[in-house]
C-alpha cells in the first residue's frame, strides 16, 4: 500500500521538516504542501503531539525517580540487615522483590522509547542502496565504504 503525498506531508511535518523541504523531498510545490498543512491542521497536530509526548515522558520520569529512589531505600534497609553467618534462604529474603525490579524496567522502557535496531537499519539502507542503484549507479558505489562503516558503529553502539 502506498502512502499518499498528503499523508507523508503530514508524518514528515509532525516530525519536525518545514514545509520547504517537504516541497522539495515530495517533489511538491510549496503552495501545494502549505495547503495540506493548512487544511489538515498541522500545525496544532504537530504541537498537541509535542505537548502529550512532552508530558508523557515527563509522568515516566516522574514514575521512575519515586520508583528508583523507594528501591534504594528497600535496598539499604534490606542491606542493613545483611551479615556474613546468614543462610542462602536468609539472604534470598533480602532481595529487593521482583515486581519492585519490573516496574523499574517498564518505566525505563518508556522513558528510552523503541529505537530501531540493527537488523532494522540494515534493511533499510540495503533497501536504499538497491534503490540508489536503478537511479545513479556511481554514486550508489560511492556510498558502499561509507554505509559499511555506519552499519559498523551503529552495531557497536546498540
Amino acid at each position: 500500500m502506498e502512502l499518499t503525498k498528503k499523508a507523508a506531508v503530514e508524518l514528515l511535518f509532525k516530525e519536525g521538516y518545514e514545509q520547504k523541504q517537504i516541497a522539495k523531498m515530495l517533489k511538491l510545490s510549496e503552495a501545494t504542501v502549505s495547503k495540506y498543512v493548512t487544511l489538515g491542521g498541522l500545525r496544532k497536530k504537530r504541537l498537541d503531539h509535542s505537548i502529550k509526548r512532552n508530558t508523557s515522558e515527563e509522568n515516566a520520569l516522574s514514575a521512575l525517580s519515586h520508583q528508583t529512589t523507594v528501591i534504594r531505600m528497600i535496598s539499604e534497609k534490606l542491606g542493613a540487615d545483611i551479615n556474613d553467618s546468614m543462610t542462602v534462604e536468609e539472604l534470598g529474603k533480602c532481595l529487593i522483590p521482583k515486581g519492585e525490579i519490573d516496574a523499574v524496567q517498564k518505566l525505563f522502557t518508556t522513558v528510552k522509547g523503541k529505537e530501531l535496531d540493527w537488523s532494522a537499519i540494515v534493511k533499510i539502507l540495503r533497501e536504499f542502496s538497491q534503490w540508489l542503484k536503478e537511479e545513479d549507479l556511481n554514486l550508489a558505489q560511492d556510498i558502499i565504504d561509507p554505509i559499511d562503516k555506519y552499519l559498523n558503529e551503529k552495531r557497536k553502539s546498540l
